[in-house]
């Protein structure tokens, strides 16, 4: 964890002499400690965020440049809030403004040949010409859907021409021109909020901005923040509308699309809906979870089935206002579905925990990959904690081992699995699968002569003893191997054609052949 106030000790001098050199622009504090910026490096730009905690100490940060470490631009940031902190200001000596000999050409022009010349350079540079728009063309009070759609095409136009492969460099420019260009838009839309075409237009500008996505190639994420920050924000604008009766009547007009109309949803018209319901207020959210109750009642009685993932993103709704234990039906376990599963046995572990564990045991029985059990067993986990339902916690150990070999674990289990032959089997299996991964890392070498070493299975050590048994693996139980059967220790020591482990460890069991037997025995 980094602290601003003390950088020049965390960081080499030159990885601060780089920072300081960068240019930090639309620096802004959106919230307390919680600062974003653009940082320009050379010819790029980046979106920089810096979170701090009360002692002035980074506890997030993020870059999109994509960087693995705490990047140049982030420290360039921080350099920043550190000397704005703390009063720091950069002295410019005055002087008298050198007037370049573009502006001297300038003075001697007259309109004629100024507006001549632009034409002519407008011709070549389309951005450069939606630059000069933005900055003098006259307002408009209102926008129709098709001067949106022309604003929009000619922005990304002005970038792209017909290019379809956009570097990050591309999609910056397009951003930030079409933000420019659509807040007259966007402040329209805005003072017209509680109105029925404003949401149409909303949808509109997103439709437009995708299509115009999907007609081109690049990696940059820029687009899917810019559409998702505008949403946010004309929800947060929707959900403003100040009488609740107006507010209720939109709502619930839109909402019943979803709920009544049989017409296909766009994914931005579905965002729209539950944006406006978790940004809601808690009036709005009851409006809203209402909707849904009564709607989710008749699908049951009409059988009208939903996607599992529909149904994943309606369940928090139905569950946040209470409505969750009577609707429960509606709501039932879907097999290989986990993100959607896990949600549900949440809420059911409320009402009924036996029902909650049922599911869980019927799910992870039917997974075939094992990696999907593992949320489940912590539910189990925490259910058979609770009552310290040993047999419980043994099932959950024995479920998990594989995830993270533990000898302590195993012998609870061992302890504690009264069914003996499921025990076998799972002891089988671990040996097994330990076995046939000795090659691969020394660490399951060593787990499975751990578990013999418990067991006092020092023959089945002597059997397993190859090249792909570590030194250093053998040496822990040397005694006791040389022990229980000298002679045959010395043959499965000898059989190990290669040394694979610490040098100091080959060494180590070679000192103890030698100490042990005599040279006729080793020969």
């Amino acid at each position: 964890m980094f602290s601003i106030l003390d950088l020049e000790s965390q960081f080499s001098k030159p990885k601060i002499n780089k920072s300081k050199k960068m240019t930090v622009r639309e620096f802004e504090e959106q919230s307390k400690n919680h600062f974003v910026s653009f940082v320009d490096d050379t010819m790029e730009s980046f979106d920089v965020q810096i979170i701090l905690n009360p002692k002035s100490e980074i506890i997030k940060s993020s870059c999109d440049c994509n960087s693995k470490d705490f990047c140049f631009h982030q420290l360039a940031l921080s350099i920043f809030i550190a000397e704005n902190n703390s009063g720091k200001t950069t002295s410019k000596r005055t002087s008298k403004k050198k007037i370049s000999e573009a502006e001297m050409i300038m003075e001697d022009l007259n309109s004629e040949e100024m507006k001549s010349w632009l034409l002519e350079f407008f011709k070549k540079n389309k951005d450069a010409e939606m630059q000069f728009l933005l900055e003098f063309a006259e307002a408009k009070k209102e926008f129709s859907d098709d001067e949106i759609k022309q604003i929009i095409i000619k922005t990304t136009q002005s970038v792209v021409g017909k290019k379809k492969n956009l570097t990050a460099q591309d999609v910056k420019k397009i951003v930030d021109l079409i933000t420019k260009s659509l807040e007259p838009v966007e402040q329209f839309l805005f003072q017209n909020i509680n109105k029925d075409r404003t949401v149409e237009k909303f949808l509109l500008i997103n439709k437009i901005i995708l299509d115009f996505q999907m007609s081109v190639y690049t990696s940059s994420t820029r687009i899917d923040k810019f559409l998702e920050n505008f949403k946010i924000r004309f929800v947060s604008n929707f959900n403003s509308i100040k009488d609740i009766g107006i507010w209720g009547k939109s709502a619930e007009k839109y909402w019943n699309i979803f709920l009544k109309e049989d017409e296909l949803l766009t994914i931005y018209f579905y965002d729209f809906l539950f944006e406006m319901y978790h940004s809601g207020t808690r009036e709005q959210k009851t409006f809203i979870a209402e909707l849904v109750r009564n709607q989710i009642i008749i699908w049951i009685e009409n059988k009208v089935d939903l996607r599992n993932s529909i149904k994943e993103d309606l369940l928090p709704i139905i569950a946040e206002n209470g409505f969750f234990p009577s609707l429960q039906a509606y709501f039932p376990i879907a097999l290989y579905e986990n993100s959607y599963n896990i949600k549900l046995i949440n809420e059911i572990i409320k009402i009924d925990e036996m029902k909650a564990e049922e599911f869980c045991k019927k799910i992870i029985d039917k997974n075939t990959n094992e990696k999907y059990n593992f949320p489940y067993y912590e539910i189990l986990e925490g259910l058979y904690g609770k009552t310290n339902n040993i047999q419980g916690l043994a099932y959950v150990k024995r479920g998990k081992f594989n995830s993270g070999y533990n000898l302590e674990d195993y012998i609870f289990i061992e302890q504690n699995e009264e069914d003996r032959e499921v025990f076998k089997k799972f002891r089988n299996r671990v040996l097994s699968n330990l076995k046939g991964s000795f090659s691969s890392d020394s660490r399951y070498s060593e787990m499975y002569f751990a578990i013999l070493e418990h067991e006092k299975n020092y023959k089945k050590m002597l059997e397993v003893m190859n090249d792909n048994v570590p030194s250093g693996v053998i040496n822990k139980y040397v005694k006791n191997l040389y022990n229980f059967d000298r002679k045959k220790f010395l043959s499965a020591s000898i059989r190990r054609s290669s040394w694979n482990s610490q040098e100091e460890d080959d060494d180590a069991l070679i000192d103890f052949l030698i100490e042990k037997y005599d040279v006729d025995e080793i020969k």
